[in-house]
């Protein structure tokens, strides 16, 4: 193989940085369509299906506070006024009957298919690594296929398979597996809104793989731009949240 050859192969490969196929830099597109401000609220209903029949349904308002703080008020739903804290990549959990937080983890489930991960975090690029694997048609679009590795432990994921779509790099869908590397459920990016100049996620559904009949759809309802107070973000005040 001469230089050039060998030039071309390693670029193709996607081993040079700072290419157009740089795949942490992707990863980064991908997160600006579910995080549109640095600190901002999201009001998500969430409901689960069993076959056609709706099972629950709940609303949640989610406080994002840049990437490593966020509180989620239950405000519908039979555990109407639970509050979720994540903070210094911990998880907390103020059941409206108990006066003490309790510890949680990011992957236990919340309601059906959704995890108090999927409410709490929004963002891919500080959790994961991600890696480039192929191109793939995923429902008549082309898709780059990312693999995206959990760099912490306190990521919701394990491992995540991610198509994000070629053109512009907005999410597809996400195969989500367990340590173990067990496909357990399958995300898909349905629909999109505007908000100002930017695109941003609007509907999701996660399918079950193991219970094919189960089905869980995230509505994002409001998305605006709010900055909390410090005291919000403190395990030991969530007990006197009553105000938002």
């Amino acid at each position: 193989m001469t230089m050039v050859e060998l030039f071309l192969s390693i670029l193709i490969s996607g081993n040079l940085l700072g290419g157009w196929n740089d795949s942490q830099s992707i990863l980064k597109k991908v997160d600006a369509f579910r995080v549109p401000f640095e600190h901002f609220l999201v009001r998500t209903r969430i409901t689960t299906y069993e076959g056609d029949r709706m099972k629950e349904t709940a609303l949640f308002d989610a406080y994002i506070n840049g990437n490593d703080k966020s509180l989620v008020v239950q405000k519908e739903g039979k555990n109407k006024d639970m509050k979720i804290l994540y903070v210094d990549e911990k998880l907390w959990v103020q059941l409206p009957s108990s006066r003490r937080p309790i510890r949680i983890t990011l992957i236990q489930r919340l309601m059906g298919q959704a995890s108090n991960g999927d409410v709490a975090m929004v963002s891919y690029g500080d959790d994961y690594t991600a890696e480039l694997l192929c191109e793939e048609m995923v429902n008549n679009v082309l898709c780059h296929k990312l693999l995206l590795i959990a760099r912490k432990k306190s990521a919701t994921y394990h491992k995540i398979f991610l198509y994000v779509r070629k053109i512009d790099y907005r999410p597809v869908k996400a195969e989500f597996l367990l340590i173990s590397g067990k496909h357990f459920k399958t995300a898909f990016y349905d629909h999109y809104m505007r908000i100002g100049n930017q695109m941003i996620l609007k509907k999701m559904t996660i399918f079950d793989e193991v219970r094919k009949d189960q089905k869980t759809i995230f509505e994002y309802e409001k998305i605006q731009e709010k900055r909390l107070a410090t005291k919000f973000f403190n395990k030991n005040y969530l007990v006197h949240v009553r105000e938002l």
